[in-house]
């Protein structure tokens, strides 16, 4: 998030920033413990933190991620509405999940 409210940083990260670093940007505007859309997420932010920024910061953090948004969604061909997490990414996590705890009882 503070990529984007700060404006030398964001200028130079969203002129070169690749593909895949605007892809991780915005499945973290997108994801906390689930999936949620941008509304709800900003809407959380601003409770966890009502002392973050002025609003017209953010408004400004705002408008970039819905660009954000609709840079990478325009991309894979899809709505930010059917962005969501595949089928298999559940059972993947839990096996993740797993194997870190055997390790770390080993």
């Amino acid at each position: 998030m503070t990529r984007l409210a700060d404006e030398a940083v964001y200028r130079r990260w969203a002129g070169f920033a690749s593909r895949e670093e605007r892809i991780v940007a915005y499945a973290d505007k997108r994801a906390g413990q689930r999936l949620e859309s941008m509304e709800k997420r900003f809407a959380a932010w601003a409770r966890r933190y009502p002392d973050g920024w002025d609003e017209a910061t953010m408004k400004l953090v705002w408008r970039r991620a819905l660009r954000l948004e609709a840079d990478v969604c325009r991309a894979a061909g899809v709505r930010p509405a059917q962005v969501r997490r595949l089928a298999w990414t559940g059972s993947a996590l839990r096996a993740a999940g797993a194997a870190s705890l055997s390790r770390a009882e080993r």
